[in-house]
């Protein structure tokens, strides 16, 4: 009881940081690091599927060691569910793309990074009621909302974009449909509330520092994680 009461603690002086750190300046990062990104999108455009799948397994390695770390005590058995959850997201995103082609790799990271920005965004500018206050405090009803309405938007001009290059705008424009982008805009702030739901557990606030404002891999691809997996499916039951 009293290591949870401690966790717990650790937990609320870390989250009371980062509310009182400077929200442009945390913008600023947020942004950095999403551009960061860029190269990672031009790597799935460009590479064979075969070296995709070996940086993937690489990806995976990452995310297995932050979850794994020395410094994460206990909760092994959540610890191996989080770890099987995050190798059935990498299989799912290779899966896409051997399937549907570069068009859904771009799909996958738009969808789920422009929710991620926009939830960020709109909740730190409109505030409001708590999405989910015991899994994740700062997450509101306002930020889900703008993540939706952005991710939206986003793929929209990517349709448009796709849509003038006669080579790849089939195979996008037919993956592209409102109700598979809400169902794969909702997964992605799902992973989310997941890997939010398992730093709580664990009582860490990030789960490494690899990218500015967004902490590890695991931080920076949980949503992408469980978008990748609800569209693998989607493709390979329905």
């Amino acid at each position: 009881m009293a290591g949870n009461n401690g966790v717990a603690g650790v937990m609320v002086k870390k989250e009371k940081e980062i509310s009182n750190c400077s929200p442009k300046k945390e913008l600023m990062r947020r942004l950095f690091s999403s551009i960061l990104f860029i190269p990672v999108i031009a790597i799935v455009c460009f590479v064979p599927y075969g070296v995709l799948c070996g940086l993937s397994l690489v990806v995976l390695g990452a995310i297995i060691r932050e979850i794994f770390s020395t410094k994460i005590k206990g909760k092994y058995g959540l610890r191996i569910m989080v770890g099987v959850v995050c190798l059935g997201g990498i299989c799912g995103f290779t899966y896409c793309r051997k399937v549907l082609g570069i068009s859904a790799c771009i799909f996958l990271i738009c969808a789920s990074s422009f929710t991620d920005i926009g939830a960020y965004c709109f909740g730190k500018a409109i505030g409001g009621p708590k999405l989910c206050p015991k899994v994740s405090p700062n997450k509101t009803w306002a930020g889900l909302w703008g993540g939706i309405i952005l991710a939206n938007i986003a793929c929209y001009c990517l349709r448009n974009l796709f849509f003038a290059l006669p080579k790849t705008s089939e195979r996008f424009v037919d993956l592209y449909s409102l109700p598979l982008l809400q169902y794969v805009i909702i997964s992605s702030v799902v992973g989310d509330l997941l890997e939010s739901f398992f730093k709580r557990k664990i009582g860490v606030k990030d789960m490494g520092s690899t990218f500015p404002g967004h902490g590890g891999f695991l931080d920076r691809l949980d949503s992408l994680v469980v978008a990748s997996i609800a569209l693998a499916l989607k493709v390979a039951f329905f």
